[in-house]
């Protein structure tokens, strides 16, 4: 992507004749308009508060009004909220809507629990919560436009129609109700606008109200408090012919932020700043934001992001989550790299522990003896500080004692995210204060159950509302080359270009669904813009839209794989608007396919060989190479599944512990088949497999358990020695073997070892388990020869007369009346096979220490499954 060029010592483009916003014409008009009235009525303009319609706009109009009448005294240009601040400061009362949800959820839960105590369960509760906030915050733009005095009447009237109706909406109906109480109820900063303070004559001789896209309810109502002292002013919106339109379709949501980004530093680099980038899509939008920093453009966010969603959110929530009863290892590994108190290698060594030992839970973690020494000082202590539960007060001072404990206090205090967490959290000492009375005074303490002991899920369900009901504006310094805002602010602004992503049918849809759950009835009575309204709305800013200079649309065609359509307003301009080209810089790219590699490293030996070390060398040389002398392998998954090789280690412990503490007894079927049972439990318990919710996580393998129990049951009564019968008899299981052959040490773990009588002694009997299928298990000995597994078994033993075989355990039988569903697959020629293992074994082995290359076979099924595939680059051998 081309970078902005070139940049100043600002951070800004170096540019001359900048151009500033305010200076369209539609504000010559209704400055003269103004003038125009305020001269008719002989009020001067420096006693008249002029409203705007969003804040951003008050710098605008006082820019534009000093423009076009430099002498004199300019009226005041005020938003409603910054008029009323500079008449009377504001503090919410305990259970007035405020706006802040730290405050607005607890007083919303204490509402729910005196109306619906002990009825609701919580899942329920929870969501009637967040829905009566997002209610009652909808009608207070509604309830703040009726005077102080007139609000219970005006309620009252509106209350009937929103009782509870049938049993199916009674939820519904309950949250109105609520929703509607609770707005009509509160105070509100705005309400110093109907005090005499604000009366007209008094602060002002005459109030102008400047109509934004959508009527706003406080507006209309002041007008209409102001009687013949207010004045109306509407700004012009007409069509465009979109002549200066420039479309542009992209592939996918990534190609349309690259695009869109180029397009706005190709705006930059042309001179034309500011530039206004419409947020219409947020996840889009932050992912250009983002581009844009890379090259350099400074960028000034006017719409904000989720606070929950920054770096200082994600600190801060790790040590909840793991604080928690149920906390993963990974969770407090989370928590632990990101915590300043404690070294990387200190948490390297315990993550390195973890996975060896395949600890997935951390209250599994502090019970295992080999990663007690290695859990970082402090770190049990400050998490168990955390499990009791106690009052919201006493959670926020624990937190932030833990939070100053982990070393994450100064790292929170250091950003600015940080910084706005802990101040709506009330993590800073003494804020907290502000919060204890308003169980008490909502009504809580009656019941007990919030004003009460919070458990720790609870207390982090709300911290997360409240991080996901703030919203973190980064702070700018200096002026900015891109101001990222709504299509609804651009009116009354001017730029020098505007870039508008995300218009799809999606993103920029012509009807936008009204927020909330009210039905359209309910919209209709209580005042509630409806669909039609914000419709009209949505389509004036987009004719505010196309009269902007050098406008650029993009949309993508498709999104995930499903095909995308362009806004309906998008395709009304296809007839007027000219299709862009990519403003990115095409750089070509030559197709060089990677050399196959074929390395040598004589000097790097592994120590001992195990069976699969040496398949290993038998399927690919470098494989052996990246796997066994560079000792490559892949660290295993913490919260991983159960999968089949759970399955078979599983079953391997079993089988170990059952025939170790039956030894050579014979103690019947039924006895057999308990002891299986109880050992399969023990066994699954210990290993952590059935630690998931419920047990649902290794559920497929305890169904299939019965029949793989029985069927090796039946097997092992025709297989082992019996009084009445001659057979092997089982001497040892998980049997640790070394031997060498040469210069060449070996080593392995033989599943069990037997003992088979013969007239020259007993013969060792080598099995081997497999859950694999039959199939694959069976193909292993198509090939007597060519099996390693088995011959390198055999050469661990010093035995002349052995015999070795695979076990095959599966919980069916085959499609034949021999193929049982436990099998036992032998090694005929397995003496012959160890020879030739032995003597291929020196010399592949003479090869390698003599720095022969170790080249990347490519070949077979081997590479399907190889760890090592992305190493030696197959993939990429050809062009093709």
């Amino acid at each position: 992507m081309t970078p902005a060029n070139p940049p100043s010592e600002s951070g800004l483009p170096a540019s001359t004749g900048q151009e500033i916003e305010g200076s369209a014409s539609d504000w010559a008009s209704l400055i003269q308009t103004l003038s125009q009235a305020l001269a008719q009525r002989c009020i001067e303009p420096g006693s008249v508060v002029v409203l705007v319609p969003y804040a951003q706009l008050m710098d605008v109009g006082r820019r534009a009004w000093s423009s076009h009448r430099p002498d004199g005294f300019a009226p005041r240009f005020e938003s409603s909220r910054n008029w009323a601040a500079s008449l009377q400061p504001f503090m919410p009362g305990p259970t007035d809507l405020s706006m802040d949800m730290a405050r607005d959820c607890l007083v919303a839960s204490a509402f729910i629990d005196r109306v619906a105590p002990a009825r609701a369960d919580a899942e329920l509760r929870a969501v009637m919560v967040m829905r009566l906030v997002e209610a009652a915050r909808q009608l207070a733009p509604l309830a703040a436009a009726v005077a102080p005095e007139q609000r219970m009447a005006w309620a009252e009237a509106l209350q009937q129609a929103l009782l509870p109706g049938p049993a199916s909406l009674q939820w519904e109906g309950l949250v109105a109700t609520l929703a509607l109480t609770w707005a009509s109820t509160s105070a509100y900063a705005t309400d110093v606008l109907w005090s005499p303070q604000a009366s007209p004559g008094a602060g002002a001789q005459a109030l102008v109200v400047l109509q934004g896209f959508q009527t706003d309810p406080l507006a209309a109502a002041l007008l209409a408090h102001w009687g013949e002292r207010a004045l109306s002013l509407s700004w012009s919106v007409v069509g465009s012919d979109a002549s200066g339109c420039t479309l542009h379709a992209c592939d996918d949501a990534e190609d349309e932020a690259q695009r869109a980004a180029a397009c706005v530093i190709a705006r930059v680099n042309q001179g034309h700043q500011p530039v206004a980038l419409v947020a219409t899509d947020r996840l889009l939008t932050r992912r250009i934001s983002a581009l844009l920093h890379g090259a350099g453009v400074a960028v000034r966010d006017e719409t904000g992001w989720k606070l929950s969603t920054t770096h200082a959110a994600a600190q801060l929530m790790s040590l909840l989550r793991a604080a928690s009863p149920r906390a993963s290892m990974d969770d407090v590994l989370d928590l632990l790299k990101q915590a300043p108190r404690w070294s990387e290698e200190s948490v390297l060594t315990l993550e390195q522990l973890a996975r060896e030992a395949g600890v997935s839970q951390w209250r599994a973690a502090v019970r295992t003896a080999s990663l007690v020494h290695a859990l970082p000082e402090g770190l049990v202590e400050i998490l168990s500080a955390l499990q009791s539960p106690r009052s919201l007060v006493l959670w926020l001072d624990a937190v932030a004692q833990a939070l100053k404990a982990t070393g994450l206090w100064d790292a929170l205090q250091a950003d600015a995210a940080g910084q706005q967490a802990l101040q709506v959290l009330r993590l800073e000492e003494g804020a907290a204060r502000e919060l204890s009375d308003i169980g008490e005074t909502s009504g809580e303490a009656a019941t007990g159950r919030s004003a009460g002991r919070k458990p720790l899920a609870l207390f982090t369900a709300w911290v997360r509302d409240v991080l996901e009901g703030a919203t973190f504006m980064p702070r700018g310094t200096g002026e900015a080359s891109v101001v990222i805002l709504p299509m609804a602010q651009l009116l009354g602004r001017s730029f020098a270009a505007t870039v508008v992503p995300g218009c799809d049918e999606v993103h920029l849809n012509p009807s936008p669904e009204p927020p909330g759950s009210w039905t359209a009835a309910q919209r209709e009575l209580l005042g509630l813009p409806s669909r039609d309204a914000l419709a009209q709305a949505a389509a004036n800013a987009w004719k505010s839209l196309l009269r902007m200079p050098r406008l650029d649309v993009l949309w993508r065609t498709q999104d995930m794989g499903e095909p995308v359509m362009p806004s309906a307003w998008v395709l009304a301009l296809q007839t007027d608007a000219c299709n862009g080209d990519d403003p990115r810089t095409a750089t070509t790219l030559v197709s060089a396919p990677s050399v196959r590699p074929a390395p040598s490293a004589g000097d790097v030996l592994p120590g001992a060989l195990s069976a699969s070390a040496y398949q290993d060398l038998r399927d690919c040389p470098y494989r052996f190479f990246a796997m066994r002398q560079l000792r490559l392998v892949d660290a295993p998954e913490l919260a991983a599944e159960p999968d089949q090789r759970d399955m078979g280690n599983w079953l391997h412990a079993v089988l170990r512990a059952f025939h170790e503490q039956r030894g050579d007894q014979r103690p019947g079927v039924d006895a057999d088949r308990a002891a299986l049972d109880r050992l399969a439990t023990e066994t699954a318990a210990a290993m952590g497999l059935n630690a998931g919710e419920g047990g649902a996580s290794f559920l497929p393998y305890e169904v299939v358990w019965p029949a793989t129990r029985d069927g090796y049951l039946e097997w092992l009564a025709t297989f082992e020695a019996t009084n009445e019968r001659p057979g092997p008899r089982f001497v040892e299981a998980e049997a640790v073997m070394t031997s060498t052959v040469g210069p060449w040490k070996l080593y392995g773990k033989l599943d069990r070892v037997d003992a088979q009588d013969s007239p020259e002694g007993p013969i060792p009997f080598v099995i081997d388990y497999k859950t694999e299928s039959r199939k694959t298990t069976t193909d292993r000995l198509k090939e007597p020869l060519e099996d390693v597994q088995l011959a390198f078994y055999a050469a661990l033993l010093p035995d002349d007369t052995l015999r070795a075989a695979y076990l095959s355990i599966n919980d069916r039988p085959g499609s034949t009346t021999a193929d049982t569903a436990t099998k036992l697959v032998e090694h005929t020629e397995v003496l012959e096979a160890r020879e030739q293992l032995r003597a291929g074994l020196s010399h592949d082995m003479a090869r390698v220490a003599a720095g022969h290359p170790m080249p990347a076979l490519g070949e077979g099924r081997v590479c399907e499954f190889c760890k090592a595939r992305g190493l030696c680059r197959k993939d990429f051998w050809s062009v093709s």
